[in-house]
């Protein structure tokens, strides 16, 4: 029923946009001209009838973009809890609600949070990991499957793939050099006080951790971080781990904090090794002062290398910038 009932939406979808393209090309019937002569045709900008929403318009936290070479659309998936909600664009300006990704059913573990949907494509499925938390449960990241990426998304497994005995959050999907797949993930400052970033094998279909946790670094590691306060703990904060192979073959690490002046900021940590086992060295500076953060990478479909992030981190809205790299560095073009 569920696949009848998602051929019913796209058909519906598919109508819509047949409709609109028709009162595009009829609205090109003319006003007539002051001095009598021939009708001029009216010209109407097709994508913002298609897609009438303005990305500055959006109102959305940690924003992570999937530019799908298959149907060369962008997809961003936001929180709308109990549910994910999907948009769509062909040039990261104009959006469309697509509607519901991701519906919780009463069974589903996850309860709380629906924070951080990042989307991949693996395998020839898409893949969401999303932070959750449950009824006697600890906050965790689980694995949602689909065949699009619109959805309809289904939990891999009905557990957080994270350590069930820890506080985790924000975690990412990392396929190193030997097709190995990672999760990448914060182990929470709330729990540990300092907070942390961690990595652990994933089965192939990504159902099962391998082998234990390794922590790869810890908040206070970076020399700008500073500490805040919630709920009776004063620690410092990892939020947001996204790996990226820079071009001179570096493995880069963007993750979020605080810094000492108060402000929510993207931190840059590099690993000696090349490897996902580091040692992993932090940059001196985080890459904004824009109050913004949970970052991630991609590169569109012109080529052009892009940073999106939310900023600010009060009332936040989702960003898209150029991102310049040389030799390893990296800068937001604004």
């Amino acid at each position: 029923m569920k696949h009848l009932r998602n051929e019913t939406i796209n058909a519906v979808k598919a109508c819509m946009s047949l409709i609109v393209i028709t009162l595009i090309t009829l609205s090109t019937v003319a006003c007539k001209k002051e001095d009598g002569g021939d009708p001029a045709p009216v010209v109407v900008d097709s994508t913002k009838l298609l897609y009438p929403i303005a990305y500055s318009s959006l109102s959305a936290r940690d924003p992570f973009i999937l530019a799908d070479e298959e149907t060369k659309t962008y997809y961003l998936h936001v929180n709308n809890k109990p549910s994910f909600k999907v948009y769509s664009s062909k040039d990261m300006v104009n959006w469309r609600d697509e509607g519901s990704s991701f519906n919780a059913a009463s069974t589903f573990w996850g309860k709380e949070d629906f924070w951080a949907p990042d989307l991949y494509k693996y395998q020839g499925k898409y893949y969401m990991f999303a932070t959750f938390s449950g009824t006697g449960s600890k906050r965790g990241t689980s694995i949602l499957v689909a065949d699009s990426p619109l959805g309809p998304f289904q939990p891999l497994v009905n557990n957080a793939v994270t350590p069930s005995s820890w506080m985790c959050l924000d975690g990412s999907l990392y396929v190193d050099g030997q097709n190995q797949p990672w999760i990448v993930f914060c182990h929470e400052w709330l729990e540990v006080t300092d907070g942390q970033v961690a990595a652990q094998k994933l089965s192939s279909d990504l159902k099962t951790t391998i082998g234990d946790p390794v922590v790869l670094f810890k908040a206070s590691d970076a020399p700008w971080t500073g500490t805040i306060s919630s709920q009776g703990v004063t620690g410092y904060v990892t939020d947001a781990p996204f790996l990226y192979k820079a071009k001179n073959g570096e493995l880069l690490m963007l993750w979020s904090s605080y810094t000492k002046a108060g402000k929510y900021a993207i931190g840059l940590a590099r690993s000696e090794s090349g490897t996902i086992a580091g040692p992993w060295t932090q940059d001196d500076q985080p890459l904004n002062d824009d109050d913004g953060g949970h970052a991630m990478i991609f590169t569109d479909f012109k080529g052009v290398l892009r940073i999106s992030y939310h900023a600010p981190n009060t009332g936040a809205h989702p960003v898209i910038y150029q991102l310049s790299e040389n030799n390893g560095k990296l800068s937001i073009v604004k």
